[in-house]
């Protein structure tokens, strides 16, 4: 069984839950890793340090910076020559790569250690974003990414000059889209209200803390407050041109478009299109 933290919901199987954290956009679920994160705070933090989000450059600069501390810690740190889903142990981790390449057993992604169920998910993966160079700076500050929707996550996050999600939404209304993507309901040169909610000891309902809007309960305060400031009870803001699926984010959207799910577009279009808006969207937003 596999368990989401978010909603406290059990499934079958860690496909079932990665399949539906994917469908959440209120989920801080990192697709290229299928990992799920406690707060959308901690997944910028991921996608900001996670070797496998690093461009090659970044990698080596890390390693050289690490190695005069960690020298010590070499041996304990290194790959043991286990194949674990075998549980047959090798010489050398040579002879491990080898076997991992040529046993039809696997289909192993050598620079993201993981073994995947069949050569199409395998190859799916090899041409997703994880293996791309962080080709897209943030508008707002020299961070990069690989992705669009890693650079709008980031700026929804917070985490970028204090900017919220509800100027982030504001910006991209503005840019009139077309197609349009916009669930339009939303009412010209209105004033940007940014809200947040701390909620007190007084959510305890004797066993766990719940949430009054959606009555989900929670193990600490702490997890209560993250939720009840997240995306989750956000109205839908925007919409698939194509497919119709409906986002509270544009992050969200962006990372549907990318996925190539519903055909709507290329990745590469995606980019093409990203890159033209960037400065556009800089303008609307007030640092």
């Amino acid at each position: 069984m596999a368990e989401c933290n978010q909603c406290d919901r059990s499934f079958r199987s860690t496909q079932a839950l990665f399949a539906h954290c994917r469908d959440k956009d209120d989920h801080p679920f990192c697709e290229d890793c299928d990992r799920l994160f406690s707060t959308f705070t901690g997944l910028d933090q991921h996608m900001q340090n996670a070797a496998v989000h690093r461009s090659d450059s970044e990698s080596d600069e890390y390693v050289s910076e690490s190695d005069d501390d960690e020298d010590d810690d070499n041996d304990d740190d290194e790959e043991e020559p286990l194949c674990v889903g075998c549980n047959r142990w090798f010489v050398d981790l040579a002879s491990l790569y080898q076997h991992l390449s040529a046993s039809s057993k696997h289909n192993w992604c050598f620079a993201c250690s993981r073994d995947f169920a069949t050569p199409t998910s395998l190859d799916q993966h090899s041409s997703s974003p994880v293996h791309r160079g962080l080709d897209f700076e943030c508008p707002l500050c020299p961070k990069r990414f690989k992705t669009p929707s890693s650079i709008a996550l980031h700026i929804e996050s917070g985490t970028c000059h204090n900017i919220s999600r509800a100027q982030v939404t504001a910006a991209v209304h503005a840019l009139k889209i077309v197609p349009t993507i916009s669930i339009s309901r939303r009412i010209e040169g209105g004033t940007i209200r940014i809200v947040s909610y701390h909620v007190t000891e007084r959510a305890f309902n004797g066993t766990a803390y719940e949430c009054y809007l959606c009555h989900r309960t929670f193990r600490t305060l702490g997890a209560l407050n993250s939720h009840i400031n997240s995306p989750a009870h956000d109205a839908d803001e925007f919409k698939c041109p194509k497919c119709k699926r409906k986002y509270k984010l544009v992050s969200g959207l962006m990372q549907h478009i990318e996925s190539e799910a519903c055909g709507i577009a290329r990745f590469q279009a995606v980019e093409d299109f990203t890159r033209n808006l960037i400065d556009q969207f800089s303008k609307r937003l007030t640092l």
